[in-house]
Order: C-alpha cells, then structure tokens, then sequence
C-alpha cells in the first residue's frame, strides 16, 4: 500500500489555510504551520521571516510543501523590505526545491487594464503587493520542476466557521446603520472559500505543473458586496454604487479567464448567494 502524500502547509492558521487545511486532511498527512497562534492542535510553529524550513522538511518526510500564509501581503508593510523578501523567499524555495510546492499567489500580480486575464498573460503589477507575489512566482518557476502556481481572486464566505474579513466588516457597518460606496467598474473573479479549498486541494494532489487560475465568473465589486449582503439576509440601504475615476490608483478590472480550470477540474462554480445560501444551511 503506497504511503499518503506528506504535505506541510504553510499558514494553517490564515483564512484559507484554515479551510485547506481542514480538507487536505481528509486525503493526506498534512503538518500544518503557523506564525503566532496555532489554528489546529498538532500544528508547528513557523515563521517565513526568521526560521528555516529545511528542518520540518526532513523531520516530517515531507514530498509536498503548500504556501498559503500572506508573506506577499505582509511584506508590502514598510516594515520589510523587498530585497528581504527575495533573499527568505529564494532561502525557503531552494530549500523546498526537491518536493512539490504549491504556491498561493492572486489576481493582484496584473494590472487590470484588460480583464479576463489568462495563465500565459504576462504579469504587471502596479502595487508593492502585487510586486511581491510576481517576485515570488519568478522564484518558485525559477527553482522548481514540480510545481503549481494558483491564482485566486476574491475568497469568500465561511472558513470553519467564521466569515471573511471583508463581508464580516461590511456587515458590522451597515448593521450599525453607516454608508459606504463601492465601485461598479472595478471588476474582480470572486469564488466561495468552500469551492476554492477542494480545487487547491486537487490540484495540490495532481501532477500538474504551471500556473492554474481558481476563481469565478468577473463580477464588479459593488454587485458581488450587494449580493453578498442580500444572501446574508442585511439591509443594503447604505451600501452606494460609485464609479471608480479613470486615475484612480487601483487596478481596474483583475476578473481571471478559468477556462483551464476547468478543463482541468470537476467544478460547478456557484454563484455568490447560491455559495453563502449552501454555507448557512450547513452552518445551522
């Protein structure tokens, strides 16, 4: 009987770490990690910023490495610098080079002045952040044989239990009767936590390799928070369509084309109330 994939997960304790964690563990040996606090009972401790991966790697037997704690995200704070995010990403991929890396990357690598980008575009970001995960993919495809790049767009929904950050805040602020706006021309590919763990978790335990975006049809931002809130059963009053202006700072139109996706996964993506609908009814 041929052994189960040993995998170590990298930020176990993060929004979708939580839920990929929860079903890789259905299927394979998952050493799950964290930063701080430790999400599951047997998770290790570690930190990308100061320690090595070398050693959890040979003391676990581990043939699979996924990458889903937010070290782009963090390092676009000032208070790391790029240099220092090439020099501990380059350290742990060389490290990891003789496994099967997964690294969780988004749509922020391009700039959105076309929309419906697909795997073979040519990345362009306009943020530190988006930089961030560029340098990161250059690295990974740089150093690795077998590995799989995915890039999500806008997660949401429940994670075991507790609602993304972003309808979770949403939701405070409207029920305390304030008024936001958001944008109708900025257009991004959300997909339900809940769809995206089982994919990653599929393509984590399959043998492609390349860069496979995981994600659902373009919606724009203000319709995807309209009809999240509606499912969600919270009054929209106060949450306003505007128009983001031509020189606005932000990127556009980030909305992912998932035709690989698909051709290469089993996946019916729901649409946002069907998603938050199926999660409640679960939830009680």
């Amino acid at each position: 009987m041929s052994r189960s994939k040993q995998i170590l997960l990298l930020g176990s304790a993060g929004y979708l770490g939580r839920e990929l964690t929860a079903q890789l563990q259905q299927t394979c040996e998952v050493i799950p990690t964290h930063r701080s606090a430790a999400h599951f009972a047997h998770s290790v401790r570690y930190d990308f910023w100061t320690d090595e991966i070398y050693p959890l790697l040979e003391q676990h037997h581990i043939d699979t490495v996924v990458i889903a704690a937010a070290m782009a995200y963090e390092a676009a704070n000032p208070a790391y610098d790029f240099a220092t995010l090439r020099l501990q990403a380059t350290r742990l991929i060389q490290a990891c080079r003789s496994c099967r890396v997964i690294y969780i990357s988004s749509d922020g690598i391009f700039d959105g002045k076309q929309g419906k980008y697909t795997e073979t575009d040519m990345p362009a970001p306009t943020t530190p952040y988006g930089r961030n995960l560029q340098c990161f993919e250059e690295i990974v495809q740089k150093l690795c044989a077998d590995f799989c790049i995915i890039r999500p767009s806008y997660l949401y929904g429940y994670s075991l239990g507790n609602l993304d950050h972003r309808l979770n805040n949403l939701r405070k602020h409207l029920l305390a009767g304030d008024t936001l706006s958001y944008f109708t021309n900025m257009l991004k590919s959300p997909l339900a936590v809940m769809q995206a763990a089982p994919a990653i978790s599929q393509l984590t335990c399959s043998p492609y390799v390349g860069i496979v975006h995981v994600a659902g049809p373009a919606l724009s931002v203000y319709d995807f928070y309209r009809q999240a809130m509606e499912a969600l059963h919270v009054p929209c009053q106060g949450l306003l369509p505007t128009r983001m202006l031509a020189d606005a700072p932000y990127p556009a139109d980030t909305s992912l084309d998932t035709s690989l996706m698909h051709k290469l996964l089993d996946i019916k993506v729901l649409s946002v109330p069907e998603a938050l609908a199926r999660q409640d009814s679960q939830r009680t």
